[in-house]
């Protein structure tokens, strides 16, 4: 039996517990156990400290509350102005060390900016865009701007120095100089400005690197035509920005023929501002025809459109688009899809899109409001009025059949519906034939209604400090139904009143209407329009039933 010599052993044990000690020093980790740590983390201090002027080091050393996550480093840091060389960045858990490159500029203030990729190794990322900054010279630049951007999402703010007169208004078409990302508020600052001319820019956090397309990007514009900053306006606050849901213009994503007489084209964006301007024609053979066109029941990205007579199944046909302007401003961009008439016969069902068992029509005391019917299929022109009664238990009430699109009804009784009242609408299959395909299925569609209590309403009265800009509007935005809003003009008077308010929870803004179209407008980048002013007040209000909410002596900020 062969034996281990005892300083073999011993020499064994001494190296595993060097090694031991070398990976736990070399493991740089925060402490196990406990709740997870869902606090942003903070950066506790910089050496050098952020300000400092004469910079003769080469490294920035950064030291944060929490231990970072590594993979999250990378794409979180950079400096300002660009360098010709980049900045290369050491984690140290804790500790970031910034080697700053060679080719620093003497005389000039660099913005190390950290954005909020940076996360601690839960993945909760910092509270907001961190500026530090340093000067290869004696003096440091001191000016500030700022802001918040208004968005459902989270936003980034770009700024721009303008350089010249051909730069105020091709400044989008290069990277910016600057940028921050906004806090979960929409809150922005840039610290540490020079003198000079500004524009600014709100974008998704998403799109804060890549260039920004006047037409296709998401952006927000402020309502200032460029921005300056010098000795006595070194501190410019209230750059606020208004972000749209959508961008500027809707382009074609595809088209399709249903049979051979009618189609549907999907756009990117709404275009239900537009649907009157819209204009679709077909070309196929040496024919050039002109369709009709109406907006989709329920999606208002879809567009449907019809020809006078078929022209055959399996015919090969371009679909045009034409470009829509408002104000000298593309809102619908041109195209042209290639599109095969259907080749087969439709053989599906007449449907009623909109109705489910149990369906709850909400009434008022002073107006009818109408019950919508959504067929699944263009009705031409077929008489369909015979088709249609409408009962309530087995009388029969009188009513009006209102044709909003070729897919679209509306039934409107003579006198008004009854509160908390069941009502069916019967549909006779035998007098609803249709030209092309399939009627309903069944003999008899029965579509059963139970009505609702009398809907109830408040009202909000208000008045406003003068003076105050012109032709401005108030808005009050449900925050419960995020699409639905309410406007009413400020009168002469300096004094407002919006009816017929279902209760909830809103919040009011206020915006200048210089265009006249009833709308807010968010601006442009080519050509460049500023925004319109705008201010969202920060309290929320509280409509209720049968009161008039009175909000009295509202001051406007200046633009």
């Amino acid at each position: 039996m062969k034996l281990f010599n005892s300083k073999t052993i011993i020499l064994f044990f001494f190296v595993a517990y060097c090694a031991c000690n070398i990976y736990s020093c070399a493991a740089i980790q925060a402490p196990p156990g406990g709740p997870k740590d869902n606090t942003p983390p903070t950066l506790l201090f910089s050496i050098p400290s952020s300000g400092a002027t004469n910079l003769s080091l080469k490294k920035v050393e950064l030291v944060f509350s929490e231990y970072l996550l590594e993979k999250s480093v990378a794409s979180s840091i950079s400096i300002l102005p660009k360098t010709f060389s980049p900045i290369s960045v050491q984690y140290k858990g804790k500790k970031l060390i910034i080697s700053l490159p060679d080719d620093l500029l003497d005389n000039q203030t660099y913005i190390l900016l950290i954005n909020r990729d940076l996360k601690d190794e839960n993945g909760v990322s910092i509270d907001e865009g961190i500026q530090l900054a340093f000067s290869t010279g004696d003096i440091i630049d001191t000016s500030e701007l700022s802001g918040r951007i208004f968005s459902d999402g989270e936003a980034s703010c770009l700024l721009w120095k303008i350089k010249d007169s051909t730069d105020q208004s091709d400044f989008f078409k290069r990277l910016p100089d600057y940028s921050i990302d906004a806090n979960d508020k929409g809150v922005y600052k840039f610290n540490y400005l020079s003198n000079g001319f500004y524009k600014v820019l709100g974008v998704e956090r998403s799109e804060s690197g890549s260039l920004i397309d006047p037409n296709s990007s998401i952006y927000g514009v402020p309502f200032f035509k460029r921005i300056q900053i010098d000795s006595s306006n070194s501190v410019v606050n209230n750059i606020n920005i208004f972000f749209p849901e959508f961008s500027r213009s809707a382009s074609v994503v595809n088209g399709k023929w249903v049979d051979d007489k009618t189609g549907v084209i999907n756009f990117d964006n709404p275009i239900d501002d537009f649907e009157k301007s819209i204009l679709v024609s077909v070309k196929y053979g040496d024919n050039d025809i002109q369709a009709k066109t109406f907006l989709d029941n329920k999606d208002s990205k879809i567009v449907h459109f019809s020809l006078e007579d078929s022209i055959g199944a399996d015919i090969k046909t371009l679909i045009n688009v034409e470009s829509v302007f408002e104000n000298g401003i593309m809102v619908i961009d041109s195209a042209v899809v290639s599109a095969r008439t259907k080749s087969s016969q439709d053989t599906t069902y007449l449907k009623i899109n909109n109705y489910s068992t149990g369906s709850t029509l909400k009434i008022e005391e002073e107006i009818i409001n109408p019950f919508d019917i959504y067929f699944s299929k263009i009705i031409y022109e077929e008489n369909i009025d015979n088709a249609f009664s409408l009962l309530k238990d087995s009388s029969i009430i009188d009513f009006n059949l209102v044709q909003i699109s070729p897919m679209h009804y509306q039934i409107n009784p003579v006198k008004n519906w009854l509160p908390e009242t069941e009502y069916s609408i019967n549909i006779m299959r035998e007098n609803f034939k249709l030209n092309k395909g399939r009627s309903i299925k069944d003999s008899t569609m029965i579509i059963k209604i139970k009505t609702s209590k009398s809907e109830q309403f408040g009202n909000l009265i208000g008045d406003v400090v003068s003076p105050h800009p012109n032709s401005i509007v108030a808005r009050l935005k449900s925050l419960e139904k995020t699409s639905y809003f309410y406007d009413a003009y400020v009168n002469s008077n300096s004094s407002f009143k919006i009816n017929k308010i279902p209760e909830g929870i809103y919040s009011l803004m206020f915006y200048q209407d210089l265009d006249k179209n009833n709308k807010y407008s968010f601006g442009h980048l080519s050509p460049y329009q500023s925004s319109e002013w705008f201010e969202i007040r920060s309290d929320t209000i509280s409509i209720r039933s049968n009161w008039d909410m009175e909000v009295a002596k509202i001051n406007l900020s200046e633009k």
